[in-house]
């Protein structure tokens, strides 16, 4: 099934009634494609797939995990300075990048974002947390464990632009990190 049909039904589940299932109390959907998609479906976005779902209702509230990883390593002195003095070794590169990712992850920073745009959505009626750009936190972490903290403090529906692979209930993230059964999700 094409992007695009798994869009639409994407979009007919927000606005059905959720029924119990094995994705849990929450409504959090995943919109998985090839990585080799990832420029079709944010011109998908910009071309109608925003409007299709204001025409079915929901209002899309978009948060860019690029723009919250670039606002944040922008004001960091530390990613300025190491990878200046990195960039011509390729293992202090790694070590640089490790040291950004466990930044990242002490500071909650992404979880943080996500409860914060939360609060944006429910004043909005029907509205809809959108997730884009996941690509970005690589090498850095995955969604899934992202998915795991903010679970139970989940107020609004969210859906995220996933690239990689479904396999069964499992994703791949990217398509080559391992398989994460982990999620609480639906998958599209």
């Amino acid at each position: 099934m094409n992007v695009d049909k798994r869009y639409t039904d994407l979009l007919d589940y927000l606005v059905q009634p959720k029924v119990h299932d094995h994705s849990g109390d929450k409504t959090i959907c995943y919109l998985t494609f090839r990585t080799d998609m990832i420029q079709h479906v944010k011109q998908r976005m910009n071309e109608g797939w925003i409007d299709l779902a204001k025409h079915k209702g929901i209002n899309l509230i978009t948060l860019s995990l690029h723009e919250v990883l670039k606002d944040f390593f922008s004001k960091d002195d530390y990613r300025i300075e190491a990878g200046e003095d990195a960039v011509e070794d390729e293992f202090e590169m790694k070590e640089v990048y490790d040291s950004l990712g466990e930044n990242l992850k002490n500071q909650e920073l992404l979880e943080k974002a996500i409860l914060s745009k939360q609060e944006a959505v429910k004043k909005e009626k029907n509205g809809v947390l959108l997730i884009t750009d996941l690509e970005a936190i690589h090498p850095f972490t995955r969604f899934g464990p992202i998915e795991q903290k903010i679970y139970v403090n989940v107020e609004v529906p969210i859906v995220v632009l996933y690239p990689g692979e479904k396999s069964g209930s499992a994703l791949k993230f990217l398509g080559f990190y391992p398989e994460d059964g982990n999620y609480r999700s639906k998958h599209f």
